[in-house]
């Protein structure tokens, strides 16, 4: 069998962004790049999402002991509250505070140098009050953005090469990731701290959708380029993770208290 050079290629940009005494530290961007910290869509219909809150009852050790991943999902309807919660307590904007004398939104996961990279778009399914579809979540409204129209889960299984555990999801969660935020300020290096953000974002989500009984699973296998193209994601954005959040199946047991 013919080894993959694409190892060969993810160690040489480890030693590449590494720090080492002998080479200074990369310095930061011109500020005159600084990119944005939030992405919008003008023209797109938007959603209100109820739910702004902690509104979170289980005790934090009981969520931890509980927390699984949860492969089999029962389509039952979920309420508009309980997305727009889910996505509140995992990334949304709780207030403002400054780092390192610039002010940054303060949201509930951590973020190298409060920079949030990250974007979430959600797909979907039996949500109370909303269309199937694929919208994106602007933390600083507390609103669905509307992105493509009809459902989308037979097709992301499809791009999450087979995997049909998604497709009674009440919710897909896409984590995208624009990388220029983050290595605006930290260069090379800044590229890995994507990575360690979502799988901060990731947690949030495995433990507020515990927190509320639901199922939650992610997936870190999928077509990139091609699950790019059906979200019709900015040049510069790429799609990082993805997690199915629903109902747990009969064949699970509950996750709530």
């Amino acid at each position: 069998m013919i080894r993959s050079k694409e190892a060969d290629i993810a160690r040489l940009y480890q030693l590449h962004s590494s720090h080492v005494r002998s080479r200074s530290i990369e310095p930061p961007f011109d500020d005159d790049v600084q990119p944005g910290c939030f992405r919008t869509y003008a023209g797109s219909a938007r959603t209100a999402l109820p739910g702004r809150d902690f509104a979170l009852d289980a005790p934090l050790g009981a969520v931890l002991e509980r927390r699984r991943s949860v492969r089999e999902l029962a389509l039952v309807p979920m309420p508009l509250a309980a997305l727009g919660r889910l996505l509140h307590a995992s990334y949304g904007v709780r207030g403002a505070r400054q780092v390192e004398g610039q002010w940054v939104c303060d949201r509930p996961a951590p973020s190298a140098g409060g920079r949030y990279p990250l974007e979430i778009y959600v797909a979907t399914r039996a949500v109370e009050g909303l269309a199937d579809g694929i919208y994106h979540y602007d933390a600083r409204a507390h609103e669905l953005e509307l992105r493509r129209e009809g459902l989308a889960h037979a097709a992301l299984a499809d791009l999450a090469v087979g995997q049909d555990m998604l497709l009674n999801a009440n919710v897909v969660v896409i984590i995208t990731a624009i990388p220029l935020r983050t290595m605006w300020k930290y260069g090379q290096r800044g590229y890995r701290f994507l990575w360690i953000d979502a799988g901060h974002l990731g947690q949030n989500l495995y433990l507020v959708a515990t927190a509320m009984g639901l199922g939650p699973v992610a997936i870190g296998g999928f077509y990139d380029d091609e699950l790019k193209t059906f979200l019709e994601l900015p040049d510069e954005e790429d799609a990082l993770y993805l997690l199915c959040i629903g109902q747990p199946g009969p064949a699970e047991g509950p996750t709530g208290p």
